[in-house]
């Protein structure tokens, strides 16, 4: 896909590099967002703002012609993000790579039970070092690791995950909790595990379905509060799976659910437990619902919408995520179009992490965004996300579109964002999702 993208980009930043840099064929998870510099040093970027591209500096890896790798200063205890970049002829491209998938993969089967560590070596010396997980793991007398190593043409890798205490004590709980022999319980675990890496989508696809029969998804609320008056003014409706007494991860099944389009009988069943929980909320409240692409595409949201006779078209607004982009952008324009008339409001979730934020403000006529937690969290630190977050906050501005901030975590970030005019606030500096 990179090379698909080089071989097209003109390194001029205008209306043609913009068509590639925004083409959807180029849509990738795994990919947070793309930065292009001119020899000129003219910039144009994903997020429809220049990616300040001299503030990216460190040690850099070349890997093959043109290309190299590096990664993102430390700042106060922060993850470093892995950098792609490439160089030709004083022209510069970057991708910052999207590793969240590893941390997810990390907590899962129990959170802090292990670390990870990919170290690039240069002549033994290491020169490069990206690391998640739980960074105490290595430090514990009884912690084992794993090493894989790789060599390349210019550099060698070593990949190192550690598991300790927590994992150990994981298993414990599960050998009591199931009173099974230890021997039987361990085999156990490990054939799962191998059967789960083969067969998670199948295995994870079926209990989904299962749940819905059962109608164990249940909405929790989070709080979006006005930081000038203190006062609640809605909440996001946060997806939750309530199996027996313990709640599923969301990060455990929600890619599945919308990958197999599962979430949209999912979320039919959240807006029915809405409405009843709305008559028990304050009349001035509203609440706001996720939805995917395939709800507007296909008129999912409408239909449903008129055959419970458009109700609470004033509290009931929805937010479009960016996780899997919409393709049919004008069957989608008129689904919002036909909704907004009845009076419903939509927002754009997670802005600024995706390829598709800038095109649905342009195409669906959305008045409304949230910033990510990713750009809340640079505030008071010096990382290149900044200087995006203060753009995406100018921009919005200057256009009178509302702004929400999500992942609030500290009242720093609240006042920042209070001298920034950005006033609706949703975190945990406030209040957790509730039932």
């Amino acid at each position: 896909m990179i090379k698909q993208q080089l071989t097209a980009l003109h390194f001029d930043c205008n209306n043609e590099d913009w068509q590639i840099i925004r083409n959807p064929h180029f849509y990738n998870r795994y990919i947070r967002f793309m930065s292009v510099e001119t020899k000129e040093g003219k910039q144009c970027s994903t997020l429809g703002y220049p990616l300040i591209l001299d503030d990216i500096k460190g040690f850099s890896i070349p890997v093959q012609t043109g290309f190299s790798i590096s990664a993102t200063p430390v700042i106060d205890h922060t993850e470093s993000e892995l950098l792609i970049q490439f160089t030709d002829n004083n022209n510069r491209v970057i991708w910052v790579i999207d590793s969240s998938w590893i941390q997810n993969k990390l907590d899962s089967p129990c959170n802090a039970c292990f670390y990870y560590q990919a170290t690039f070596l240069e002549n033994g010396t290491e020169v490069l070092s990206i690391k998640r997980g739980n960074e105490q793991v290595p430090l514990e007398s009884n912690a084992k690791s794993v090493v894989f190593h790789g060599t390349g043409k210019t550099s060698a890798t070593k990949q190192q995950l550690w598991s300790g205490e927590a994992l150990q004590q994981y298993i414990q709980y599960k050998m009591i909790i199931w009173g099974a022999p230890i021997s039987l319980l361990l085999g156990l675990l490990l054939m799962s595990g191998y059967w789960l890496v083969r067969n998670y989508r199948n295995s994870i696809e079926g209990l989904i379905e299962k749940g819905i029969r059962d109608r164990e998804f249940i909405p929790y609320y989070q709080p979006i509060v006005d930081s000038r008056t203190q006062k609640v003014v809605g909440y996001e409706v946060l997806l939750r799976w309530q199996k027996g007494h313990e709640l599923v991860a969301p990060d455990l099944f929600i890619y599945a659910a919308e990958s197999t389009g599962l979430i949209v009988e999912i979320t039919t069943q959240i807006i029915r437990k809405v409405l009843n929980d709305l008559e028990r909320l304050p009349s001035s409240h509203w609440v706001s619902i996720n939805l995917v692409a395939e709800h507007v595409e296909k008129r999912q949201l409408s239909i449903l919408l008129h055959s419970l006779n458009w109700p609470q078209t004033q509290r009931i607004k929805f937010e479009l995520t960016e996780r899997i982009p919409i393709k049919n952008l004008t069957v989608a324009a008129e689904e919002i179009a036909l909704l907004m008339e009845k009076g419903y409001q939509f927002k754009i979730d997670d802005f600024g992490t995706g390829y598709g934020g800038f095109s649905y403000l342009q195409h669906l006529h959305i008045r409304s965004i949230k910033i990510d937690k990713m750009f809340v969290d640079t505030i008071e630190t010096d990382d290149v996300k900044k200087s995006v977050l203060n753009s995406i906050i100018a921009s919005a501005k200057t256009g009178k579109i509302e702004l929400i901030a999500e992942g609030a975590e500290t009242l720093n970030q609240v006042n920042y964002l209070a001298a920034q005019g950005v006033y609706l606030i949703q975190g945990y500096v406030y209040a957790h999702p509730m039932p």
